[in-house]
């Protein structure tokens, strides 16, 4: 199992990603204590996966279907899952999809509670969602209590994003890490040759990044980036500028990076109201709309 972990933690260390830079140090300091100590975790059966689509509840026209989006957010999570409690988004994407289908659905609320992941997937999920939404249906973004990076990606695509009076929202950005480790294998006697076949192939691996490679890794994080604040902008009903704004320079901006608590969010136009789940499942199985402060302030514009 210890070179299993190894070869999870090598990979957290080599992706892109969209997540709270704190979370993502916890991430990788637990991989890394158990790399070392040598404790696995074994899978547990299925009845211990993460349950996506949980109990529907009875609105005045129709069901309510409610959807778990929790933990570090993975493509498809696999070991990683087990050992940090990560989410699928192969598997939210599908309990997603059935949701929408449901021809009797009167709302379809998300309970998010993530500091988001990798990047993979998350434009497909967030697409899948905006893409979804339709009149007499509404889909509500509860960030209970955390919507960060990838997570607030995915809200930001819903009709809706409540955040409830403890939470957070935010993180809007891209960032990525790499390990020089040759002084430390240096230091413990190993000498590692790397085998390789491509020009660039493995750069990096074991000592510093070239520049070439360092500017490769960076259009990566580019490329991610543009199609977050993309996505973000148009989701939100605001101008792309303010979405990459800095906010030591900007009074208009969504936190360059940063995220917030559920008052400030709101008067950022990075959500719509301060509520607990419990409330917002109550609204919204009672009928009454959702409202998109920021959606609305764009249509008052272009009136």
């Amino acid at each position: 199992m210890p070179h299993e972990i190894d070869r999870v933690l090598a990979a957290v260390q080599s992706r892109t990603w969209l997540i709270d830079e704190q979370k993502a140090a916890e991430v990788v300091a637990l991989l890394a204590v158990r790399a070392e100590t040598g404790a696995g975790v074994e899978w547990a059966g299925e009845d211990n996966e993460p349950i996506y689509a949980a109990e529907p509840v009875s609105g005045r026209r129709g069901t309510v279907h409610v959807l778990n989006l929790q933990g570090t957010i993975m493509p498809r999570a696999g070991m990683l899952g087990r050992m940090s409690g990560a989410s699928s988004l192969d598997q939210f994407g599908k309990a997603f999809d059935e949701a929408a289908a449901g021809a009797n659905a009167q709302a379809i609320v998300l309970d998010i509670d993530s500091p988001g992941g990798a990047v993979d997937m998350v434009a497909e999920t967030a697409e899948k969602i905006y893409r979804a939404r339709r009149a007499g249906r509404p889909i509500i973004a509860v960030a209970n209590t955390m919507a960060a990076s990838a997570a607030y990606w995915i809200a930001s695509a819903a009709d809706e994003v409540v955040v409830t009076p403890s939470g957070h929202v935010g993180s809007i950005g891209v960032y990525g890490m790499h390990d020089d480790i040759s002084a430390a294998l240096e230091k413990m006697g190993v000498k590692r040759t790397m085998v390789r076949s491509g020009a660039r192939k493995a750069e990096g691996a074991v000592g510093p990044l070239d520049e070439a490679a360092l500017k490769h890794r960076q259009a990566s994080a580019d490329y991610a980036y543009d199609m977050f604040t993309r996505a973000v902008a148009r989701n939100r009903g605001v101008d792309l500028a303010v979405v990459r704004a800095d906010p030591e320079k900007d009074a208009a901006h969504m936190g360059g990076g940063r995220a917030y608590n559920a008052k400030t969010a709101v008067s950022l136009r990075m959500a719509d109201r301060v509520a607990t789940f419990e409330e917002t499942l109550q609204r919204v199985a009672s009928g009454r709309k959702p409202t998109n402060t920021s959606l609305a302030r764009r249509r008052m514009a272009l009136l």
